[in-house]
């Protein structure tokens, strides 16, 4: 059984995103139709077509001709969930606006990722993913040393807000449950830019930049970043704590650093004006031996650190293998593939790899799906009432966090957006991510805090009871640690059978490689992005987004809430997993795939403005930076009407230009004398897709982000009002609501113990003398 089996999924008008929620669900057992067009999606035989829609099936015909209303009538009264990617004035046009959906099917839970969502100016601008990556802060956010905004060489709004978007699906499915109505739900594109960066969309007064130096696309800090060994080969050292630096430094056999006064708050406390001094000493040193010595040095060190690869070699590194993320397929279309895995394991109810992605014109499997469903036409047309009910899908649930750092905190987050109460369980001391300050209110939004000592025997019994009680525990510790505590899965199904346990870690729970430590820019290194960015001419590329931490994150939640959804069928829960190493692919997904005659996906460079002289950023008058991304001919023809001294090219030469380029060149010096807002202003009037490169600083005021709802403030019991990421996800009847800002360590402890455990004040004095609790 898998955790969707049951369930049917259309999807129809389709964006990148909309896409990757439909294969995400499919891939969890959903029986999910795609309507294509009768010659077949536009983007059939480009690789990210044949990764996302795998295990789909596909029905090909004019969505729009009125003779084919009966038969889209017949799909929506068959599907569970409907999946679009549109803007409001589309899906009404094609009827599958959700009042037009739900008057056929009131069971029906409508998803929509529009681009910039569904309210405010912006609303109807059908924007692609560079220019929502753009507007929404990515490209304008990642270092440069020109400090230049830089386009990243893969669609990650696009997928965040595809994992965001299935992740949402499946609660309204948990809140729908057995004979429920359906409800309309929304993830834009831009929630799914801010959901890769919500512990940099933060704003107060007081609040300073944790990298305040220059920019450095190796890597924030002199010892957490790239470096190049003797033989010209990468590989990423991250010294993030003082133990792990001064291991480096012994590893380097300059332990003296150590005490150098000029770097005694390594690694995060440099001052900035000693950074290139840290550099001068280290970088001649590594040089003096090759890659494979290095790696060797600072494994047996204990150091973490990774070698950088190439996306070809990381899916065929052997603990890629062992978990299963290597997959052979045959394509109808492109022959024998090599592409990812799935993302996350449930145990008792896996997900699978069904088939291939249909072949054109071919519509048997889902014309039998629909043969086997004919008996579900039947259900009443008229649409039940939907109301809002305050609470979100997740109401009810409770969540044990014992979880650190972004790919533990987060993900636990996203479910407290969802409506569940979750409890962020921390020692004494408190999650090591505390010192990132602001930072860290961005990925514990919406969660008490309880602190104690998981070690001693109250502590222990503390956790059991907690545990008894709960529906999700997640944790992020290195594999076999929790079993240590008593806390690992079997100890706690003991207690309670119906657990869903979420163990989230860098590199699996199996394979020759599943024991070293993880964090984001060593499995940056080795999945191939870094490379990829950096492009065949130039050194490898740090991401400021931080893609696999948060990628992994969003991976758990969606695991854990695949895991409810499956417990309201069996009754039972089960243990689930992902890693780094899977949420690096994840992210990267239509670019894991190999065949014969792939195009070249790996073609960035570190100071990459873009795709093509019509797709990417230039420069204004007034410093500040746009992002155009011209892909038909009469934006082509609209972009020469409204601007000078345009080259007068046909549309087919004019496209293909590369960024840098005559054309280019003729458009920065046309953009160079004019200020953004006037040639943004003439530019959407005449048609053109343009958007301002968006920095963190300028998304507190902006009308388009403001009227969806993407910018909340909380209040904090330290800071104050800040300013941070709103409700991602929007649901039109279980819309919950951000009840507190992060907590402080141990803020809620004595509520959570007469709450949930009916401590009396006496015993919680005790436990707090006893130096249990804090």
């Amino acid at each position: 059984m898998t955790a969707l089996n049951g369930i049917n999924v259309l999807e129809i008008a389709s964006n990148l995103g909309a896409e990757y929620a439909a294969w995400i669900l499919a891939e969890q057992g959903a029986r999910t139709i795609k309507v294509e067009p009768p010659s077949g999606a536009a983007h059939r035989g480009f690789p990210h077509f044949h990764v996302l829609n795998r295990s789909k099936r596909s029905l090909f015909f004019d969505s729009l001709s009125a003779a084919n209303k009966p038969r889209i009538e017949e799909i929506i009264r068959w599907a569970d969930i409907i999946v679009t990617g549109a803007t409001p004035a589309r899906l009404a046009a094609i009827g599958q606006d959700f009042d037009s959906i739900r008057r056929i099917n009131p069971r029906a839970i409508a998803v929509n990722l529009p681009p910039l969502g569904s309210r405010g100016p912006l609303a109807e601008f059908d924007a692609n993913d560079d220019l929502v990556a753009a507007f929404g802060g990515i490209t304008g956010s990642q270092w440069a040393r020109s400090s230049n905004p830089v386009a990243l060489v893969f669609p990650a709004a696009s997928y965040s807000a595809g994992l965001m978007a299935a992740t949402a699906a499946t609660a309204a499915l948990c809140a729908r449950g057995a004979n429920g109505p359906g409800q309309a739900v929304e993830v834009s594109l831009l929630a799914g830019a801010f959901s890769l960066q919500t512990g940099g969309i933060l704003h107060h007064e007081s609040m300073t930049r944790l990298y305040h130096g220059p920019q450095d696309p190796l890597g924030p800090i002199p010892v957490y970043r790239l470096f190049q060994a003797g033989d010209g080969e990468y590989f990423f050292a991250a010294c993030g704590n003082t133990t792990f630096w001064g291991k480096f430094a012994i590893a380097l056999e300059r332990p003296d650093l150590v005490a150098d006064e000029r770097f005694e708050s390594a690694p995060w406390g440099i001052p900035s004006a000693h950074w290139q001094e840290l550099k001068d000493i280290i970088e001649p040193i590594i040089r003096t031996r090759p890659r494979a010595e290095w790696l060797r040095i600072l494994r047996d060190a204990d150091v973490p650190n990774a070698p950088v690869m190439t996306r070809k070699e990381f899916i065929d590194w052997e603990q890629t293998r062992a978990l299963g993320m290597r997959q052979e397929l045959d394509d109808p279309t492109l022959g024998a593939t090599v592409q990812m895995g799935l993302p996350f394991f449930l145990r008792d109810t896996p997900g699978a790899i069904t088939n291939a992605s249909p072949a054109a014109g071919d519509e048997r499997g889902a014309l039998e799906w629909l043969a086997d469903n004919r008996a579900r036409d039947a259900r009443p047309a008229a649409a039940l009432p939907t109301v809002n009910s305050g609470k979100g899908p997740l109401d009810g649930v409770l969540v044990l966090d014992f979880a650190s750092y972004i790919a533990g905190s987060y993900g636990p987050m996203i479910l407290a957006q969802l409506g569940a109460q979750v409890i962020k369980i921390e020692s004494l001391e408190g999650d090591s991510f505390r010192h990132f300050g602001f930072g860290f209110l961005g990925w514990n939004q919406g969660k008490r805090g309880l602190a104690l000592d998981l070690t001693k025997p109250e502590g222990r019994e503390i956790v059991h009871r907690l545990a008894a009680r709960a529906d999700v525990i997640v944790e992020n510790l290195r594999p076999g640690r929790m079993r240590r505590f008593g806390y690992d899965y079997d100890s706690l199904a003991a207690l309670n059978p119906r657990l869903v346990y979420m163990s989230v870690n860098g590199f699996g729970n199996r394979g020759p490689e599943h024991n070293q430590p993880g964090f984001d820019p060593l499995l940056q290194a080795r999945s191939g992005v870094m490379a990829a960015q950096g492009g065949p001419h130039a050194h490898p590329v740090y991401l400021t987004c931080a893609i696999c931490d948060y990628g992994a994150a969003m991976v758990s939640a969606l695991g854990c809430v695949m895991a409810l959804y499956a417990r309201q069928q069996t009754g039972r829960g089960q243990f689930c997993e992902t890693s780094l190493l899977q949420a690096s692919m994840a992210m990267q997904a239509g670019e894991f795939i190999f065949y014969s005659g792939r195009p070249n996906l790996e073609n960035g460079d570190p100071e990459r403005r873009g795709s093509s002289a019509l797709s990417r950023a230039y420069s204004c008058r007034d410093g500040e930076w746009l992002f155009i991304s011209v892909e038909a001919s009469r934006q082509w023809d609209a972009l020469r009407s409204a601007l000078a001294a345009i080259p007068a090219l046909d549309w087919n030469t004019a496209r293909s230009e590369p960024a840098d380029s005559r054309l280019s060149a003729a458009l920065e010096s046309a953009f160079g004398p004019l200020s953004r807002t006037v040639i943004i202003e003439r530019l959407r009037h005449a048609g053109v897709p343009i958007v301002p490169v968006r920095h963190f600083k300028e998304m507190f005021d902006d009308p388009q982000i403001a009227a969806n709802e993407l910018i909340a403030e909380v209040t904090h019991p330290e800071f104050g009002k800040v300013l941070q990421t709103g409700m991602l996800t929007k649901f039109s009847a279980t819309q919950a609501k951000i009840e507190r800002a992060a907590p402080l360590l141990g803020q809620h402890t004595d509520e959570i113990l007469r709450a949930y455990l009916g401590y009396d004040d006496a015993k919680i004095a005790a436990l707090r003398a006893d130096r249990i609790v804090r």
